[in-house]
Formats: structure tokens, sequence, C-alpha cells
């Protein structure tokens, strides 16, 4: 069984490999100000300032708001477009949503949850 030290998501300006929005489990720390996170049983070593770091398991879905250099996603009416998703906090599915929900149910692994509304990735 591994230990889990924390959870990091990538900052707002950083998003290669990380999913933007989806907290990952820290499984190493170096002194070097490097930090291990577990990303779909693959080791990934990051730069700690590339990350939010925070030390209770998420539990709250994420808010993405796309900006102009990430490719925004058609929303299905014509030339409409989605501008945010939501980051389920246990798969890391990336969803569309309508309003301001309070809480979401994912479609991929089915828990519902709240939904973070005080930031925004």
């Amino acid at each position: 069984m591994r230990i889990t030290l924390g959870w990091a998501r990538c900052a707002a300006d950083v998003a290669d490999v990380l999913r933007r929005g989806a907290w990952y489990p820290v499984i190493e720390e170096s002194p070097d100000g490097h930090l291990v996170v577990e990303v779909r049983n693959q080791r990934v070593r990051l730069r700690r300032g590339d990350v939010e770091i925070r030390t209770e398991v998420p539990d709250h879905w994420s808010v993405v708001v796309r900006t102009a250099v990430l490719r925004p996603t058609p929303g299905g009416k014509g030339m409409e477009v989605v501008g945010t998703y939501a980051v389920c906090p246990l798969c890391h599915y990336r969803q569309d949503f309508a309003g301001k929900p309070a809480r979401l149910r994912c479609v991929r692994c089915g828990a519902t949850s709240p939904v973070d509304w005080t930031e925004t990735c």
C-alpha cells in the first residue's frame, strides 16, 4: 500500500503533464524542490512551483475555464463553444455542465459530489 503525502494539481499556467483541475496523489517529495505524483499508475516528477498542493483528499468537482491557448470543445449546436467544464474528484473525467450547479453526478464513475465554485483552474 502506497502512502500519500498530499494531493497536487497543476498551477493555472502549467498544463503539460497533468489534466487541468484534476488532483493527483503526491507519493514522494525531494529536498531539491521536486515532488513525484502518480498519474495513471505512472510516476511523474514535477517542480513544486508548478503545482498547487493540499493535504486533504479532494471531494469537490474542480471547475476549469478554457483559455484561448487551449482548444475549445464544440458544444454540439453549430458554432457554439463550451468555455468551461468540471473535473470529477474521483476519476478525473471532464464533464460539461449547464448553469451553476451545487452538485454534479459523474457520467463515468457515477459519484455525486459538490462543485468547488471558490476558484477556477
